[in-house]
């Protein structure tokens, strides 16, 4: 069975649903990159300043104090991660457009290479190709690598660490702030 090809009306209208769903979502997705954005400064600023107080103010030595500041930044590197998706999200129509236009061009280049040339490969030529094809394999890759921060914000277990991450920061606050008290006496 062969799929039928879209006409050209029906292809505007897909592309202006998805552009219209795209425009409803984008401030939503700015609101909460902007939260994450905030939650990952003040996290970054309270650890920072526990491994402070621990070297200098507590006592502790310098192999404890970065031992637990190991500890403690974990959450916000997730919450960190959640903040460079989102900023990601927001730019998905740019580069979603930029990669069709340049995979088009790359595509109708390289068939028409391909059929103008009407030699057959050998079997020695061939096993050869499969190193180009390897090449190719790794630059799809490298172009999908780009897109793994979008996939953070739609695994389960990625979001559930998101949330517990973001419960971490009020907790951090609170520790923060004792220390602080802490020093001043």
């Amino acid at each position: 069975m062969s799929e039928q090809k879209p006409t050209e009306t029906e292809i505007r209208e897909r592309k202006g649903a998805l552009l219209k769903l795209f425009d409803r979502m984008l401030p939503i997705v700015d609101g909460i990159a902007d939260s994450f954005r905030f939650a990952t400064l003040v996290g970054m600023a309270l650890v920072i300043w526990i491994s402070v107080w621990m070297f200098y103010f507590g006592g502790f030595g310098l192999t404890t104090a970065l031992l637990t500041l190991a500890v403690i930044i974990l959450p916000i590197l997730v919450l960190l991660r959640f903040w460079l998706g989102l900023e990601d999200l927001k730019k998905l129509p740019q580069t979603v457009e930029n990669l069709v236009s340049d995979a088009r061009d790359e595509v109708e280049e390289r068939v028409a290479g391909i059929r103008s040339s009407e030699k057959k490969l050998g079997l020695f030529s061939s096993a050869g190709r499969i190193w180009e094809l390897r090449s190719l394999v790794d630059e799809a890759g490298a172009l999908l690598g780009s897109y793994v921060n979008i996939g953070s914000l739609v695994n389960p277990i990625s979001l559930l660490l998101g949330f517990l991450s973001l419960l971490f920061i009020p907790g951090l606050a609170l520790t923060g702030l004792v220390l602080a008290v802490l020093a001043l006496l």
